[in-house]
């Protein structure tokens, strides 16, 4: 556990001016040791009418500020207007107010360039006279600005989201490479009513359109190209450790086929792949499937498979390969009760579940208790300041 060596203050103390409003930072008054252990305790709490549960271990961020290497910010309008300006705003959305956007003037979690970068982009707009989308009038052009970094690559993507009509690209291109240069700009539109940083085909402005991130595991090195909508862990550092402990277990199972459900963009998949004779990740959206067949090429990954289908769907077919293990990282809401059901019935021998929400978790393991018993437990802080916390458990079939 560290923080950032650029920290001013004790990590104890409050250092975002935004405290108490964002609303993304709710835990930040409190010192990170403290914050860790409440994270803990929650998941303790959460499982505690499971027989025999392992004592969480827990594991810190290795980093507590700068750590995100993802964020999306909103543009909204100046409301009530004021005379002579400004009008347009750029940032969050308070928590529970999702109508507002609470113009972002420092923030400790992405890199020390993003707040002269929003401070950048506002001029822009205000100069060129680009106005924030109206989502109540349905006009206006600026949606969203996402930002992604890759932390040991140091490669910046920035990717602004607009509603249809076009804007004045060369001037957004200065400003954004004056305040933040970055490997990759790209332009989406957004024409649907949904208020989502996303586009059915980003439009690249400047640079390859994505950006290589790295994962270290040993001497191994995993390289992933990471576009706009790819999905990938929000904590590097701690996606590492998280990924290293998943190796970890896979090594010591001496798997020949090893399952990733709900792989997202297969970073699992791939980080296990070497581990094993054969890595099978199965996900619902295409594009993610695409992203992590791209990677396991880029890596030269022959014994990574991805498949375009629903877990639970797929699963019974995936199951008659025999595999010695399964991964699973399931949404908020957990496993799909099908894909329960199926894992109870005729699940592998080694179950390791990858949860982000300790209550859907508990469900899930009770569950599962008459098939598989909880043998360990761990703890992993992807996100420093706030409430969320990940947690993996291994699980082992009951013998008949």
């Amino acid at each position: 556990m560290s923080a950032s060596s650029s920290s001013p203050r004790p990590a104890s103390s409050v250092r975002c001016v935004h405290f108490g409003t964002c609303g993304g930072c709710a835990l930040q008054h409190l010192p990170y040791e403290e914050q860790l252990r409440l994270k803990t305790e929650k998941v303790r709490a959460a499982l505690s009418s499971i027989k025999d549960i392992p004592e969480p271990v827990p594991h810190a961020s290795p980093d507590i500020w700068y750590y995100r290497n993802k964020m999306e910010f909103s543009f909204g309008d100046v409301y009530p207007p004021q005379e002579g300006g400004p009008t347009v705003k750029l940032g969050m959305k308070p928590k529970g107010r999702w109508y507002e956007i609470l113009d972002l003037r420092e923030c400790f979690l992405l890199s020390p360039e993003t707040a002269p970068l929003l401070e950048r982009v506002r001029a822009w707009a205000e100069a060129e006279k680009v106005p924030p989308y109206n989502g109540h009038k349905k006009s206006g052009c600026l949606r969203h600005l996402v930002l992604r970094e890759g932390k040991n690559t140091g490669e910046r993507l920035v990717y602004l989201v607009t509603a249809p009509g076009g804007f004045p690209e060369e001037s957004f291109l200065a400003a954004v490479r004056e305040a933040y240069p970055a490997a990759a700009v790209l332009h989406g539109v957004n024409e649907k009513a949904s208020d989502v940083a996303v586009s059915a085909e980003p439009r690249t402005l400047f640079g390859p359109g994505h950006i290589t991130e790295t994962l270290r595991f040993g001497d191994r090195e995993l390289r992933l190209r990471i576009s706009p909508h790819s999905f990938f862990q929000t904590n590097t550092g701690a996606a590492n450790l998280l990924y290293g402990r998943l190796r970890d277990w896979v090594k010591e199972e001496d798997a020949d086929t090893v399952l990733d459900l709900y792989c997202g963009g297969g970073g699992i998949t791939l980080s296990i792949a070497d581990c094993c004779r054969k890595a099978v990740g199965v996900e619902s959206h295409p594009a993610a499937v695409a992203d992590a067949r791209a990677n396991a090429r880029f890596n030269g990954l022959r014994n990574a498979e991805f498949y375009h289908s629903a877990t639970e769907f797929l699963l019974p077919a995936l199951l008659a390969m025999a595999p010695q293990a399964a991964v699973c990282d399931p949404p908020r809401a957990g496993l799909h009760a099908a894909a329960r059901a199926v894992l109870a019935a005729q699940g592998p021998r080694t179950l390791i579940y990858v949860s982000c929400n300790p209550q859907s978790l508990a469900r899930d393991l009770e569950a599962l208790g008459p098939a598989y018993r909880l043998e360990r437990l761990e703890v992993f802080d992807l996100f420093p300041h706030t409430e969320h916390v990940e947690t993996v458990a291994l699980l082992r079939r009951n013998k008949l």
